[in-house]
């Protein structure tokens, strides 16, 4: 009789291969989630940038990240505590390793300091490097003057930038020689 339990025990242990696998995959949710929130990023106490975003899901994955998939808007400021630009997007990724966000969906610079507006549907922000690129169309708008391109790197204060592949839109001042 005791052998026949056995036996039964044996057989009954049977488990299904997705059962298997759903007990090893990787847990994908986020470790923290927040909505609604606002950060002030400081330096020896004078005030840098302040981001703002619907929600911020953070994983603790072996390359950590924070999503942000309802977009920011981030404000950065001076010295004197003065706007100098903002970025926002309706979709952004903080890789927090690599010191690398990219940001998409409507992606909008203003860069307030230099009249600047920059307009694109993807952007890398390279916190290492201070380097802001893309590999994708741009608009970039300056002076009334308005400039595309289908890729672009600038420093991230925008203040030197190259665009590849140009068009662009140049008014020409002729000047009146028979003075």
């Amino acid at each position: 009789m005791a052998v026949i339990f056995i036996m039964a025990m044996l057989f009954s242990c049977e488990n299904e291969m997705s059962t298997i696998q759903s007990l090893t995959v990787q847990d994908t949710l986020a470790s923290e989630t927040a909505k609604n929130i606002v950060v002030h990023f400081t330096d020896s106490g004078r005030l840098k940038a302040v981001l703002k975003s619907p929600i911020l899901e953070k994983y603790t994955t072996t390359d950590p990240y924070m999503l942000f998939p309802e977009g920011i808007h981030v404000f950065f400021y001076d010295s004197i505590d003065a706007l100098v630009s903002e970025i926002k997007s309706d979709y952004a990724i903080n890789h927090e390793r690599q010191k690398l966000m990219e940001v998409r969906k409507n992606v909008i610079i203003l860069d307030h300091k230099n009249d600047k507006e920059l307009l694109t549907e993807v952007l890398f922000w390279d916190q290492k490097k201070h380097t802001i690129y893309n590999s994708t169309f741009v608009t970039i708008k300056e002076d009334g003057q308005i400039m595309h391109g289908d890729s672009m790197r600038a420093d991230e204060n925008l203040e030197h930038f190259e665009l590849f592949q140009v068009r662009a839109t140049i008014d020409i001042i002729e000047e009146d020689t028979m003075k």
